[in-house]
């Protein structure tokens, strides 16, 4: 198990010009994009191009960069300029890269079986042992094919000799082929007679290909295909929905899958539905908590032994990340050699594992040479480059390796070849890396014709999207006749009409349904909060008291009021304490983290909202400003800003949204909202009012938008039994209590797999609701003598609203048992 120290180097010197050899002359496969950009013209291409960022933007193609304020909405990066590939260039590409999928497929299936590598001294037992992605829960389990790899990303470089060279191997979950398709669609859009014209190898054919080998694995007609997801905080998030909507899979998260008797299901509204093979996006570890990292909330609990059971296939296998390092780069000469028989078509840059005593001694000797990395990528340290240290630095780094050098490899720096970007009306030289991929077919290797070209974003700098790099398009150059197949219908011919929607996950509908609670609850707090700021500074002391028990209807266990029953709070502790409602972002309960909640679960389901209900989500996330310098009498305006948009997403969501299985979770949500919030503002006036607290009545009219309907039969005499009839009894006041429960029962009913007797006691309650005749009920009035038997039913109300009040939240967990978790449901009832 030897290593050549002398390993070939790239030559230094300029870089290589991808565009032209001279800096003037184009090379040949690159003068008529050349030529056809020049006869475009700067203006008219930059009129398309701003199509293009149109089309991005409303599309939602996003990049997440964990460090931009922008997030998850950050927009993807392309560049108009396509990346050339010439034909007889791409054929050694391909084999290349192809010949490099199979020995890694290889090398995996003997680390995690016979390990014949090991035994025979061609893979140093320390670099497997050592390596955390080594899963040794998947050491002899059976892989499907034979192949660990079912896709493999591979990141080439070229020196400035025009060579392609290796700069490292994705195995786990390759990100970017969904990019490179979407920059194949929009370039071409951009530049249609010049794609035309150009004779481009296709995509399509790849993903065709991807979609039969996925099927095959399964081994039965009709599977389930799932891709699994991080979420949409991940990076490539956008990337996942769009190849799943391609490929026709479903887009899962962990919490969407289930492991009963050793089988995967897939939790939908409908039931659970058995998941018979897995697209991961999932980094090997995160992949199960019970068998590989106990605090990962990504996977699936019980995967790992589906998977040893043989009931569920998953691409790339658990496992393959063992091989994503380049401290195995050193190796790979002699076990191509001995594994196919075949020198390595495409070497890999220059690479020393520090394991070894003399590699290590050799890069110490030259670590001026060298960007030292870390051997296993998980340990998540940043690329050191030795020329650039200072003499303190070095000497820690010496210490560091010669403390763990098993944890370090060394690579030569090299030189990126540049290609021409545009950028503000001109071409500019970038560095550029090329991501291939390589997929088995199950009969053989396949590789992408082109891939993702990822761009430095200054002259100079690393190629890195975190950093801010941008895209290009691929074009390889064909040099015959090319497949024309699109996985997209044509154009110009019909289409079979259909109004079927889509099944619904657990985790949308819960989404979904949260997003109504959210949105509704923000609703009621900001109606609350307006009504007590605009009265605070003008109360006086009874009517201080009526603002407290209002305050009282939100049910703030984070309330700044003091705890104290003997000591009513001041004004100006009850003004401090709706600014913290208001803007205190450490509360859970204040209006800005409601709303941040409302963005968080809408960004979740982003897929399944329009453009402009997103767009309306974010301006509901930045519409309260957590500002000191604010007065406090601007706080009504503030709320009633955030108010109209919240009346906004109401309007959409009985306009805009197909009345499917997600609008029914997201009504129930808001109606069961509304309900929970009016029961507790109306036990507030069936405890009885003294005439000194009917000041309330107004401020309950007020926060139900109710004030209107009262006035126009009532006039301005404000009596408890009118506001109890309008805010509860009403059936035709959208936000009284009857509504509420009466559309509860009806929406519920229109669910699959409803439960009878949760339906039956929504029911029940609404008949106990208008079992309440309220005209036969007797309200105490000012200086009317006391009536016998008025507090006994103001007394039943009061009850009858206090079990309402423990019904609805136990409703709504029997309905996340039963929709979102699967598990078992609790009988319940009105509790009278």
């Amino acid at each position: 198990m030897t290593v050549d120290l002398y390993q070939s180097l790239l030559p230094y010197g300029d870089s290589y010009n991808e565009l032209s050899a001279d800096g003037v002359t184009p090379r040949s496969h690159w003068a008529h994009l050349m030529e056809s950009l020049r006869e475009i013209g700067p203006e008219e291409l930059e009129r398309r191009w701003g199509r293009a960022e149109r089309r991005i933007r409303e599309n939602g193609i996003t990049y997440n960069i964990y460090s931009d304020p922008l997030g998850a909405n950050r927009p993807w990066k392309i560049d108009v300029v396509p990346f050339l590939i010439a034909a007889d260039e791409w054929r050694f590409i391909e084999a290349g890269i192809i010949q490099r999928a199979r020995l890694l497929s290889l090398i995996l299936e003997d680390l995690y079986g016979s390990q014949t590598l090991l035994a025979n001294g061609h893979f140093p037992a320390a670099l497997l042992f050592a390596n955390p992605a080594f899963l040794r829960p998947m050491v002899g389990v059976r892989v499907p094919a034979h192949s660990y790899l079912h896709m493999l990303a591979v990141d080439l470089a070229r020196s400035p000799d025009g060579k392609w060279w290796v700069l490292s191997d994705r195995t786990q979950a390759p990100s970017g082929s969904g990019y490179a398709l979407e920059n194949r669609t929009i370039v071409s859009d951009v530049l249609p007679d010049l794609f035309r014209s150009s004779n481009v190898l296709r995509l399509a054919p790849f993903f065709r290909a991807q979609r039969e080998a996925l099927t095959s694995l399964a081994q039965c007609s009709n599977p389930r295909i799932v891709l699994l997801t991080p979420g949409p905080l991940n990076e490539t998030y956008f990337e996942h929905s769009y190849i799943a909507r391609y490929l026709g899979f479903t887009l899962v998260e962990g919490a969407d899958l289930t492991v009963r008797d050793r089988c995967v299901y897939l939790k939908t509204v409908d039931g659970l539905e058995q998941v018979n093979v897995i697209l991961r996006r999932v980094d090997d570890s995160f992949c199960d908590p019970l068998e590989l990292r106990s605090d990962s909330l990504l996977g699936v609990p019980g995967l790992v032994d589906a998977i040893v059971a043989g009931n569920v296939t998953v691409a790339n296998s658990l496992g393959s990340g063992l091989i994503e390092t380049a401290a195995i780069m050193p190796f790979l000469p002699g076990l191509s050699r001995y594994l196919t028989g075949e020198n390595l078509k495409l070497p890999s840059v220059a690479t020393w594992w520090c394991g070894q005593p003399y590699a290590l001694d050799w890069v110490l000797d030259h670590l001026d040479s060298f960007v030292v990395k870390p051997a296993f990528p998980s340990l998540g340290m940043e690329p050191v480059f030795g020329a650039e240290l200072q003499t303190g630095e070095i000497r820690k780094l010496i210490e560091k390796l010669q403390a763990q050098p098993h944890e370090y490899v060394a690579q030569e720096r090299i030189t990126l070849s540049n290609a021409p970007v545009w950028e503000n009306g001109n071409l500019h030289s970038r560095s550029v890396v090329l991501r291939a991929y390589v997929l088995n077919t199950g009969n053989g290797w396949t590789a992408i014709p082109g891939g993702l070209v990822r761009v430095a974003e200054v002259e100079g700098s690393v190629v890195s999207m975190q950093r801010g790099g941008h895209s290009k398009d691929v074009w390889v150059l064909w040099d015959s006749p090319v497949d024309t197949f699109s996985m997209l219908h044509p154009r110009n011919e019909p289409v079979a009409l259909r109004r079927e929607l889509p099944g619904v996950p657990s985790s949308v509908a819960d989404n979904v349904f949260w997003l109504g609670r959210y949105v509704e609850r923000a609703e009621s707090i900001a109606r609350i909060l307006r009504s007590m700021i605009s009265r605070v500074r003008r109360s006086n002391e009874a009517e201080l008291a009526c603002l407290i028990r209002l305050h009282s209807c939100l049910e703030s266990r984070q309330s700044k009021l003091p705890k104290v029953k003997k000591r009513r709070a001041t004004s100006l502790e009850l003004e401090q304490e709706l600014i913290s409602a208001v803007t205190d972002l450490k509360r859970t309960d204040s209006l800005v983290s409601i709303l941040r909640e409302v963005s968080r679960v809408g960004s979740s389901v982003r897929g399944r909202l329009s453009a402009d209900m997103m767009f309306l989500i974010g301006q509901l996330r930045s519409s309260i400003q957590i500002d000191p310098a604010i007065p406090f009498l601007e706080y009504p305006a503030m709320m009633t800003g955030c108010l109209e948009l919240l009346s906004a997403f109401s309007g959409m969501e009985r306009e805009n949204i197909n009345r499917g299985l997600g609008w029914l979770f997201l009504s129930i949500g808001r109606r069961l909202e509304r309900a929970i919030y009016l029961t507790r503002q109306l036990r507030e006036i069936t405890t009885p009012l003294g005439e000194q607290d009917w000041p309330l009545l107004e401020c309950f009219l007020e926060v139900a938008d109710s004030t209107m309907t009262y006035r126009s039969r009532y006039y301005t005499t404000l009596q408890p039994l009118a506001v109890l009839d309008v805010l509860m009894a009403d059936e035709t006041n959208p936000r009284s209590l009857d509504f509420q429960l009466s559309h509860l029962a009806d929406l519920y009913q229109k669910l699959p797999r409803h439960v009878p007797d949760d339906l039956e006691a929504m029911r029940d309650a609404l008949a106990l609701l208008r079992s309440f005749d309220l005209r036969k009920l007797t309200y105490q009035l000012p200086g009317a003598p006391t009536a016998a038997n008025g507090a006994e039913g103001l007394s039943r109300l009061e009850r009858f609203l206090r079990a309402l009040e423990l019904l609805l939240p136990s409703w709504s967990n029997n309905l996340s048992s039963r929709y979102f978790s699967h598990a078992r449901t609790l009988p319940i009832s009105i509790g009278l």
